[in-house]
């Protein structure tokens, strides 16, 4: 009887669908690889079992590193087995199930995005197998998900311009890493160790996107380390108004030149004035009383935040509990496979309209849960669901990539059961799906213009009328501009106050903060605020630095190295001498290799690629063009000569 064969990227996850396919897995078949029914077989990959080739399976003179041998760009790339034994094993495996004469149709059902794309189809390459597959794309693991991804699973076929997008990216990063390391290590391994006092040549590893990361890390230690910190001054007044004995203070506005109206502007507060200057404003206004000019009084409405992606998740669980980026990912993974939360691998912030009629079942299955049980109860008080197909703040489908944002599943569990980290990302995860469905926060705010002569000064307070998404989710707060305590918004306009006295206040420019390994990922993802052409600005706007799958990964590999450092308390990253000294050559020799702008419009092409835009032949030949080019050019420049 023929029989259909799921691979799966992992055997926790092929043990998810195996339920669904009725297929036991007992402890000899994880010992052998794979599990048996009367129609199905199901195994799994241990995440890559194949590789790109080292550049001597191309010429057994590329083992030793030299100048000459570069560019290595090869015309056909080659592939092996990661040497590792259990790897090499179930390779084989996975082979010969793929070759077995009783199956005659394959079921690809790696993690649904380009890097699971890539995993499966290089087994399914590398295996010689001919078979017709169909891929099965999920975006969580719970049972209805899987059935319903096997029924509607779709040709290999319809996904091959994302396989397409895999491969070019993985031979993107084989031509950056192979050549510019070696051209690196070749030229300046020896001086750069001089430098460090260390004995033996360096090595120096060069990536597109490791690279790029560094040079952030090190422009902004930098930027800190020159930055000489200049006095600035301002001044406040301590006021009483006569008819209501309200005592406040408020702040002195700056007007803009030209403009003797103008208040308003938030960049006239605390533009910097020297003390003899703001001394000046106070002798001026000294004897003089003050009247209320303006009492604006305003309730304002703020909604719930997007859903987490990946790089929200991981900065949120940073700020709140000190979680590394890495951890974060592990624990959101493993939450994942435990089918308590979506596919966490993803950019989106947004739901997609087709995940629509499972939020009922979400909301019930949560409603089960202790921790949840009243916020969701609320929830069923509110009426109807807020969030439907018209919810364009939360539900967009133009806003979707692969997969849709991070919630959780209908699948929960006690909390008491997880560990304290697991509890706390799930609880964020959960909580900010929740706040979707709860009115928004309602503030009363308050502005008050008080006039002395000729100059305003500025009270504003703000009061939380409505707590709405409040009760459920708190975001990691932002530091309020001060806010007056008193009742301000009893005063009257054009009501007399008496000046109570004047204060001179005396502040310092600060430097930019160092990177934590959460705003490291946020700025990762958001690359583009670095690139000052505006037309490639939109153009990248939905591409980073790395992807959500790998921005982790090369932090941390970062630090494995030796060129940056992340403290284990405060999650602060600085770069390592080495760091430094590689980002310094680097600029001096190739410094487009830092610049975001490149890296970035390289995720770009990939994405064309996924959306058939352009071929993989056009990417390539600018790929290859920019490799040779720049590295004839590294050739040429002498160390320490400045581009």
């Amino acid at each position: 009887m023929a029989k259909q064969l799921y691979i799966t990227e992992k055997p926790s996850v092929a043990a998810s669908f195996a339920g669904v396919l009725g297929v036991q897995i007992s402890s000899a078949d994880r010992s052998k690889g794979y599990a048996e029914s009367e129609h199905s077989i199901i195994t799994w990959c241990f995440g890559h079992l194949v590789t790109m080739a080292y550049p001597d399976a191309y010429n057994p003179e590329y083992k030793s590193w030299r100048v000459e041998h570069l560019p290595i760009i090869p015309k056909e790339y080659k592939y092996v087995l990661i040497d590792n034994k259990g790897t090499a094993k179930q390779f084989e495996v996975i082979k010969t199930l793929l070759c077995r004469q009783d199956v005659d149709f394959i079921y690809a059902c790696t993690d649904s995005g380009r890097e699971g794309e890539y995993i499966f189809r290089l087994v399914y390459q590398e295996s010689g197998s001919d078979k017709p597959a169909k891929r099965v794309w999920i975006s969580s693991q719970t049972e209805d998900a899987i059935k319903k991804g096997i029924e509607e699973a779709k040709s290999l076929s319809d996904y091959d311009s994302l396989g397409k997008a895999a491969y070019c990216r993985a031979k993107e990063d084989w031509l950056f890493g192979m050549n510019f390391s070696r051209l690196y290590t070749c030229r300046y391994g020896r001086k750069l160790a001089a430098a460090l006092s260390e004995e033996k040549s360096a090595v120096i590893p060069v990536g597109r996107v490791m690279t790029c990361v560094l040079g952030l890390i090190v422009d902004r230690e930098l930027e800190i380390r020159n930055f000489v910190p200049k006095p600035y001054y301002g001044v406040t007044a301590n006021f009483l108004s006569k008819d209501s004995g309200i005592s406040y203070k408020g702040r002195w506005q700056q007007k803009k030149k030209g403009d003797k109206n103008q208040t308003d502007d938030p960049e006239n507060e605390d533009k910097y004035i020297s003390k003899e200057e703001a001394e000046e404003v106070i002798k001026k206004l000294e004897g003089h009383e003050a009247v209320v000019k303006k009492v604006e009084v305003k309730v304002k409405k703020e909604q719930a935040p997007l859903l987490f992606n990946l790089a929200e998740l991981q900065s949120e669980a940073n700020k709140k509990f000190k979680l590394s980026v890495n951890r974060t990912l592990e624990i959101a993974q493993d939450l994942y496979e435990k089918k308590m939360i979506s596919y966490p691998r993803t950019d989106s912030r947004v739901l997609s309209t087709d995940v629509l009629p499972e939020l009922p079942k979400i909301l019930n299955g949560l409603y089960t849960n202790a921790d949840f049980k009243e916020s969701v109860l609320r929830i069923k008080e509110f009426g109807k669901l807020a969030i439907d197909k018209t919810s364009k703040r939360y539900v967009d489908d133009s806003k979707v990539t692969d997969h849709y944002a991070i919630i959780p599943t209908y699948v929960t569990t006690d909390l008491s059961k997880m560990t304290p980290d697991a509890r706390n990302v799930y609880s964020l995860i959960v909580k900010r799906f929740l706040a979707i469905f709860y009115p928004p926060a309602e503030y009363n705010t308050v502005k008050v213009e008080t006039g002395i002569a000729q100059e305003i000064f500025v009270t504003n307070s703000k009061t939380l009328n409505v707590p709405g998404w409040k009760e459920v989710y708190d975001l990691s707060s932002k530091k309020e501009e001060e806010l007056s305590e008193s009742p301000i918004q009893n005063l009257v306009k054009k009501e007399a106050c008496e000046v109570i006295g004047f204060d001179l206040e005396e502040k310092e420019t600060r430097p930019p903060s160092r990177f934590t390994d959460g705003s490291l990922i946020i700025t990762m993802e958001k690359a583009g605020k670095y690139i000052e052409n505006e037309e490639l600005r939109e153009q990248i706007k939905t591409c980073g630095i790395g992807t959500s799958a790998t921005r982790a990964g090369i932090i941390k590999k970062l630090v494995d190295i030796g060129h940056i450092k992340i403290n284990g308390k405060t999650q602060i990253v600085t770069p390592e001498p080495k760091g430094e000294a590689i980002v310094s050559l680097v600029r001096q020799t190739a410094k487009e290799l830092l610049n975001p702008t490149l890296t970035a419009s390289w995720e770009k092409g990939l994405f064309m690629i996924e959306n058939q835009e352009i071929t993989t032949e056009i990417f390539e030949e600018k790929l290859t063009q920019y490799i040779t080019r720049t590295i004839e050019r590294v050739k040429r420049t002498g160390y320490g000569t400045k581009q």
